[in-house]
């Protein structure tokens, strides 16, 4: 379920980013696993690194393994951004499932009358009124799902400036925030597991 959260918030993360940030910016990425990365290995090389180790571990499964070295595909990467007013680091692939909406000084709702909510959606929300929070309901394939609401807050990442050098660029960005996950199907299936095991 949490890979399917992140997955959700990394879209949201990155739609935001695409939709907000005017000139280059630039993630300094991180191999997860370290090592290759310490060497300053190209991203096609860790690519290749982890096309070859998923390939062991998955030697019975017969898949195809793409990719254009991109950290999306089939690596495990991650990169840091700073977020909130007082200012807090997190580590994430892009998934922001451990900040605190309570604990950020400059984090807000985004009310459901305010244009983001009507862009996520694709139309304004008939049933808005004043002071209600922009929510979201995502349904998965085997029947689980989340809703939360939309949160703004601060955050900082390194922009490209030229020669390969970075600064220090400032922006807000919109986020899903996560307030019920619905298990239902999981435990359903648990109860009918326990049920057989039982007979």
């Amino acid at each position: 379920m949490d890979s399917r959260k992140s997955c959700l918030l990394a879209v949201l993360l990155l739609l935001q980013l695409i939709c907000d940030v005017d000139g280059n910016v630039m993630f300094e990425v991180h191999h997860k696993y370290g090592g290759r990365a310490k060497g300053k290995a190209t991203l096609e090389a860790l690519k290749a690194h982890d096309s070859r180790r998923h390939g062991r571990m998955l030697a019975a499964i017969d898949f195809q393994l793409g990719g254009d070295g991109s950290p999306t595909d089939a690596a495990l990467y991650y990169t840091k951004i700073t977020i909130g007013t007082p200012p807090a680091d997190y580590h994430v692939q892009i998934t922001l499932k451990q900040y605190d909406l309570t604990a950020s000084s400059t984090g807000k709702t985004v009310s459901c009358d305010q244009d983001f909510c009507d862009a996520a959606f694709g139309r304004p929300n008939p049933d808005c009124k004043a002071g209600m929070n922009c929510e979201y309901s995502v349904t998965y394939g085997d029947g689980s799902r989340t809703e939360g609401y939309f949160v703004r807050d601060y955050f900082k990442l390194d922009q490209v400036t030229g020669n390969l050098q970075t600064s220090a660029m400032n922006g807000s960005i919109t986020f899903g925030w996560v307030f019920m996950v619905d298990l239902s199907l999981l435990y359903a299936l648990r109860v009918l597991i326990l049920v057989h095991e039982s007979e």
